[in-house]
């Protein structure tokens, strides 16, 4: 049961932006990163990165979507936080490609387009989480393992959100061209939203809050693990799928456990009742 203060008819319009954003950024780079590639008028030579940056878009959609549904502030506070920070890093990613452009000629369209939205978006969601700034905390109630789960699916979402989002040349290792900085850079952006709702996860510990991001990291990573089988079915790459693929399995179906587990949490009576002593005292 969530006890959290319920949505206004503006808040839910609201985060229809960032959802709707989240939808079209998710689904075109994921099923159609050639046709994405030639939309934005950047060189297309890393798919796989291009299918990984639309799984995380779409993941925000999802979470989001899920949220507005309950239309309670509880059930999207932690993926609001996702989107701030996805945002802001987002912004930085813009701001460097438009002093020192990957193309020539300056920066393309598309990167004023996104900068101007990332800007938008961060007043947004910043304003949401002022306003809801008092909000009651709510009672941690998830089995022992989940915050060791969310652990160390952070420190996975930190090490590559931050590798593409600031060194994405050191994935030429990996067999990676790597050309395409501003598209590693917004899958870096979208990959440190997740780290950073992670820790936000660790503090809260509701299952009431914890839901939806979960099925937002669900998808994420079944779609980054089916983008890796493709990847390698078509023998695009191979090292550096095969680790996303291992990594994204395990964070499936670690999530799809809690999930069907409901967090591992106490039964919805026992809930209530926690909650109202809470509210009580």
């Amino acid at each position: 049961m969530d006890t959290s203060t319920r949505l206004n008819t503006l808040e839910r319009w609201l985060i229809v932006l960032p959802l709707a954003a989240g939808l079209v950024f998710g689904l075109f780079p994921l099923l159609f990163p050639a046709l994405f590639a030639s939309f934005t008028g950047f060189a297309y030579n890393d798919p796989f990165i291009s299918r990984l940056a639309g799984a995380a878009t779409l993941g925000y959609a999802i979470g989001l979507a899920l949220g507005l549904r309950q239309g309670t502030w509880g059930a999207v506070r932690l993926m609001i936080i996702a989107v701030l920070t996805f945002n802001l890093a987002s912004i930085y990613v813009c701001i460097a490609q438009i002093i020192h452009p990957d193309t020539i000629g300056g920066a393309r369209p598309i990167v004023y387009l996104i900068f101007a939205t990332s800007i938008g978006f961060v007043v947004l969601t910043a304003a949401l989480l002022y306003r809801h700034r008092q909000e009651a905390k709510m009672m941690p109630n998830i089995a022992s393992w989940i915050p060791i789960f969310i652990i160390l699916a952070t420190i996975l979402a930190t090490f590559f959100g931050l590798q593409a989002l600031f060194f994405p040349t050191f994935l030429r290792l990996f067999g990676l061209k790597a050309t395409n900085l501003f598209l590693y850079g917004q899958a870096g952006a979208a990959t440190l939203g997740y780290a950073v709702m992670g820790i936000f996860e660790l503090r809260s510990r509701n299952w009431q809050e914890l839901r939806n991001p979960f099925v937002m990291v669900a998808i994420f990573n079944g779609a980054s693990f089916l983008a890796s089988l493709l990847t390698i079915a078509l023998g695009e790459s191979l090292v550096f799928p095969l680790l996303i693929a291992v990594a994204s399995l395990a964070v499936t179906i670690a999530t799809i456990i809690a999930l069907r587990t409901n967090g591992g949490t106490t039964s919805s009576k026992e809930t209530v009742a926690i909650e109202n002593s809470r509210l009580s005292s």
